[in-house]
């Protein structure tokens, strides 16, 4: 997926999507993929715990200030 592509669907998500529907949309997705998508939808979306929680099931890591959140976390 490209930068663009995922911004776009991200976006089309814009907050309508419960987060069993996003975990539709991203279940069979490549994990390369959904860590693009769901690091980019943790940020665009203020950090949300849901998507973090999304992104643990999935084992995504997404980085924020230095940590992992999501996937595997680690300490700093």
């Amino acid at each position: 997926m490209t930068d663009k592509e995922v911004e776009e669907q991200v976006e089309s998500w814009n907050w309508n999507l419960s987060i069993f529907e996003i975990y539709d949309e991203v279940r069979d997705n490549r994990q390369e993929d959904n860590n693009k998508l769901l690091s980019y939808a943790y940020h665009f979306f203020n950090q949300s715990e849901w998507i973090g929680e999304l992104a643990y099931f999935l084992d995504v890591e997404i980085k924020k200030d230095g940590k992992i959140v999501g996937g595997k976390v680690v300490a700093v």
